[in-house]
């Protein structure tokens, strides 16, 4: 199965090389902020607070500066994807609530159906041909008229 891409405006979102690309140029992108825009493209549209986003990255029980490493993370998202919070283009806030990817997105496929292979319905029309029946009619062949 092809790995996961998901485009929005000159982005790409590789989740199996974990990378942001901008018109095929990789973008510096830290760890922790790369998972959370993962994170917040998996739920585009939707309001993502700030408890889930702790939780997605953290879990529960971490003794950490949640809110600082979100506030951190999320200013560095907005950097790689040159957003303003004033006036954003992917990455809205909901303040006191937290964040919605509004980007419109595309999931890309690398390569749908490998070369070589055939796809299900062409595998049975070659069967039923193979077998001297029509695929266009698989009733099968026209019955001839009875004698009566």
């Amino acid at each position: 199965m092809p790995e996961k891409k998901v485009s929005f405006e000159d982005f790409v979102l590789d989740y199996g090389r974990f990378q942001l690309s901008r018109g095929g140029c990789p973008l510096k992108l830290e760890g922790l902020p790369l998972q959370l825009l993962m994170f917040l493209v998996e739920n585009q549209g939707q309001l993502v607070t700030r408890e889930q986003i702790a939780d997605a990255l953290w879990g529960k029980d971490v003794f950490v500066d949640v809110e600082q490493g979100i506030n951190t993370a999320i200013r560095k998202i907005r950097m790689a994807l040159d957003d303003n919070s004033g006036q954003p283009r992917c990455l809205q806030t909901v303040v006191g609530r937290g964040y919605r990817f509004i980007a419109l997105i595309r999931i890309e496929d690398e390569d749908p159906v490998p070369a070589g292979l055939v796809t299900a319905e062409e595998l049975g029309r070659a069967i039923m041909t193979a077998a001297g029946l029509d695929p266009e009619n698989p009733v099968g062949p026209p019955k001839s008229p009875t004698k009566s």
